[in-house]
């Protein structure tokens, strides 16, 4: 028996077997089966790179330009009004004294100068009476005592009243020092102070010699802290000592109260 040969073994019986015009046939067509191969994968080579050359590039987003618009400005601040003129207080005056009627008065009277009597001429003599018993005499009657004329004093003129004083001047310098003193004694809420609050409150008080009464709100600063801060300043104000014109009397004051 022939022994098994193997595919290679069996290659080599083959190709020694061949011809040598088969031979070359099978080159040929190897060889041609190699350049089919070279020529599709120079095709796939070129195409992928035209593809890659011909892909253009993604143009990068536009950038948007942002615009910072500045704020408003803030509005101005209001001017505030201008504070009101303090009134003048209320002095009484004293009415005009009242003219006094004229009276009578005694003036002594210049004595009158008499004409003298006429003269008379005396008459004759008349011859005495006979003498007769003497009797006894009588005692004279007591004279009845003479009236006394009362004394008539000359009436003497009143002395007019003094001019009146003029206290304006000095109840405005006052005025102004007892604004101060008050002023002094203000404590400012801190409420106000939180809210930055700014205002100002009129009140009326009595004042007689340095004693402080009947103390109220004549116009309220709008926030009660603030009205209860004014009038506790003018109870515990330390307050000048009046003029000489003012001493003694009772005077009803207005004055403001500010907040600031």
């Amino acid at each position: 028996m022939t022994p098994a040969m193997t595919p290679a073994g069996a290659t080599h019986a083959a190709g020694a077997k061949l011809p040598a015009g088969a031979r070359d046939a099978v080159r040929g067509r190897l060889l041609g089966a190699l350049g089919w191969a070279l020529l599709i994968e120079t095709l796939l080579v070129t195409g992928l790179l035209a593809g890659l050359l011909s892909r253009q590039p993604v143009p990068p987003p536009p950038v948007i330009p942002l615009m910072v618009v500045p704020p408003d400005p803030p509005p101005p601040p209001k001017p505030e009004p201008p504070p009101k003129p303090l009134p003048m207080p209320k002095v009484p005056v004293p009415p005009p004294p009242k003219p006094m009627p004229p009276q009578a008065v005694d003036l002594p009277r210049p004595p009158v100068n008499l004409p003298p009597p006429p003269a008379t001429e005396p008459p004759p003599p008349v011859p005495p009476p006979p003498l007769a018993a003497p009797t006894p005499m009588a005692e004279p009657a007591a004279r009845p005592a003479e009236p006394v004329k009362p004394v008539v004093q000359a009436a003497t003129r009143p002395e007019p009243p003094p001019p009146p004083v003029d206290t304006t001047e000095a109840t405005l310098t006052y005025n102004g020092r007892l604004t101060a003193a008050v002023q002094a004694a203000f404590v400012v809420p801190s409420m106000a102070r939180q809210l930055g609050f700014r205002g100002r409150a009129r009140v009326e008080f009595h004042l007689r010699d340095g004693v402080v009464s009947a103390v109220r709100i004549v116009q309220s600063s709008t926030l009660q802290a603030v009205d209860k801060a004014a009038l506790l300043a003018v109870e515990s104000a330390a307050y000048p000592a009046p003029p000489a014109v003012l001493a003694g009397k009772e005077g009803t004051y207005q004055i403001w109260v500010a907040c600031y």
